[in-house]
């Protein structure tokens, strides 16, 4: 029988595979229901604006774990894109809002129906777990990204 060491490194293997797949798959451009190729970086930026309705770089930053360089590159393009649109806070005018614009919205909801698709046939092939045990991959999934986000901003300093 394994040891709880062994099936942790194990554990971790899987989710480094995971990252792995994932990174893969976020390479590659698709349209999410406007002429625009979007990589996936691209289209969950557009979700945590569209989720948030109006945001600042300051607030992208915090939600995405990015630098305020990326965030402005990130917003340039989507800007020269069409999908947001960009514009001086009235109420404090040193600070920038970030909407989407009606091309974003559109991409928005495109990207969660697909979302929601391909999270459904996911989940239909999880039917030997239970909610248990998707609550205790969440917390383990967890503890390691906060040693991964601890370990990031170490390197930064």
């Amino acid at each position: 029988m394994k040891t709880r060491e062994e099936i942790f490194n194990e554990l971790l293997e899987s989710i480094y595979e995971l990252s792995r797949s994932t990174n893969a798959y976020e390479s590659i451009p698709r349209k999410y229901g406007t002429e625009d190729e979007l990589y996936m970086v691209e289209a969950h930026t557009i979700n945590l604006i569209g989720e948030n309705k109006k945001v600042s770089p300051s607030q992208l930053v915090k939600l995405t774990n990015k630098t305020k360089g990326a965030i402005s590159q990130m917003v340039d393009k989507l800007l020269k894109k069409g999908l947001v649109i960009k514009y001086k806070n009235p109420i404090n005018s040193r600070e920038v809002i970030i909407e989407l614009s009606d091309k974003g919205k559109q991409a928005y909801k495109y990207h969660r129906e697909l979302d929601q698709i391909e999270y459904g046939k996911i989940l239909s092939r999880l039917d030997r777990f239970s909610i248990e045990d998707f609550i205790n991959f969440m917390k383990i999934a967890s503890v390691v990204n906060d040693h991964v986000k601890s370990s990031t901003r170490k390197n930064d300093s």
